[in-house]
């Protein structure tokens, strides 16, 4: 079963939605412990980002940008597609591809030297 991670490029159909996305988080699992409520797993999928507006009280925030994310369960993992990976968010180099030409599931390693 696809393992999701950060930086992952993913395609989540579920229910006649589709969204589509970079994965911004991963929780970790946790272990149950007495007396406390136990924890779901999650990811969050980045689907929109846009540009903060420029507040003249708020300048020294490093903060520029408004992350438009989605919530997605463990439960909810097997509906989520790999479509490639990026080195890191700073960085939008493809560092691996879907091997299948729409959106496929098995992954492999990117050999273009102009990525």
């Amino acid at each position: 079963m696809y393992q999701p991670q950060v930086n992952d490029y993913v395609k989540w159909n579920r229910h006649g939605l589709s969204d589509e996305g970079w994965i911004y988080f991963v929780s970790e699992p946790t272990e149950k412990k007495k007396g406390f409520p136990v924890t779901r797993r999650y990811l969050t999928l980045e689907v929109g980002v846009k540009k903060k507006p420029d507040c003249q009280y708020d300048k020294k925030n490093p903060h520029n940008y408004v992350h438009i994310l989605l919530l997605c369960y463990e439960s909810q993992w097997e509906e989520l597609t790999f479509v490639k990976k990026r080195k890191s968010q700073y960085d939008d180099s493809i560092v691996l591809e879907s091997k299948e030409s729409e959106y496929g599931s098995t992954a492999h390693q990117n050999s273009h030297r102009g990525q």
